[in-house]
């Protein structure tokens, strides 16, 4: 397989560095527009692939050309938000440096699979299928897993259990708008609503959604690691054939059409092949109607 990744910044570098770990592509491309960069990362990268003894051909490139025939592309390109900065500010600035970056890889890539790792990743996703430049069944955007990650380590943290035996999920936009399902959460053979009042909940999620926001108050910058692994993940799942939580464009679904949401979807390398039909209790529901109110996906 032949991955391209545009970004050699933290994320960038940290997804490329998780796919050698996993042996997940024979071809890895990564693309920036800074030289002493990329010069760095090749460097780092090539290493970490002979210290391992393994067969990946990676290169390191301006060059668009060098993208042809990818699989499946991943950008992490863009400004990363900072503190106090809100993902809905950098919208404008990125979405005009993703759009760039598409057309160019569409000159060498015809109908690759899409993944925006950028933020704000659904409203980045919007924009991608208004240019019509990709078919919106593989035009995807990673935050769902990530957002889901959180939802686990802070509920086996507050209930002092195994992330493995934490089975969570979650809807809705990459912000502090996303609905986490406590009716479809469990922890073990035990619904998330027997171990869990609504207050505790109410803190849980309050955990999850500032979970960014921590790393960037005393890392300085975005969180990086965490959403690298969230894209292994939902990469992986291509091959398991697993539902993940991830952003897509709806034709209908939850009354949602032409317009980016997450939802719990299967993907694969054709794009989108399932989206989940989640019955969500009455609160879940309205949580959800007021983020598409807000964001203006429907009328009040």
């Amino acid at each position: 397989m032949k991955i391209t990744i545009i970004g050699a910044g933290n994320v960038g570098t940290s997804v490329a560095y998780a796919l050698i770990m996993r042996e997940f592509a024979k071809e890895i491309v990564l693309i920036d527009i800074n030289d002493d960069l990329l010069l760095a990362k090749e460097l780092e990268l090539s290493q970490s692939i002979a210290a391992l003894n393994l067969d990946i051909e990676l290169i390191c490139t301006k060059e668009y050309s060098y993208t042809q025939n990818s699989q499946i592309i991943l950008f992490t390109a863009g400004l990363a938000r900072k503190d106090g900065q809100s993902r809905d500010e950098l919208l404008q600035i990125n979405a005009n440096i993703m759009l760039d970056c598409a057309k160019r890889v569409k000159r060498f890539n015809e109908e690759p699979l899409f993944i925006i790792l950028t933020n704000p990743v659904d409203f980045l996703l919007n924009t991608l299928y208004e240019s019509g430049i990709f078919n919106a069944k593989k035009i995807v955007a990673m935050a769902g897993v990530l957002d889901n990650a959180r939802f686990k380590y802070e509920l086996a943290k507050k209930l002092k259990v195994k992330t493995s035996s934490v089975d969570t999920r979650l809807m809705g936009f990459h912000n502090d708008d996303m609905v986490l399902l406590k009716s479809h959460s469990s922890v073990g053979n035990h619904k998330l609503t027997e171990l869990l009042n609504e207050e505790e909940f109410e803190d849980v999620e309050n955990e999850v959604k500032t979970g960014g926001a921590k790393v960037i108050k005393h890392l300085k910058t975005s969180a990086f690691l965490a959403p690298a692994s969230a894209c292994l993940r939902m990469l992986e799942s291509m091959r398991s054939g697993e539902f993940l939580p991830m952003s897509v464009i709806l034709n209908g679904e939850f009354g949602i059409k032409n317009k980016a949401f997450g939802v719990m979807a299967r993907l694969g390398l054709d794009g989108v092949r399932e989206i989940m039909n989640l019955n969500l209790s009455f609160e879940e529901r309205e949580k959800l109607e007021k983020s598409l109110i807000k964001y203006q996906y429907k009328g009040e």
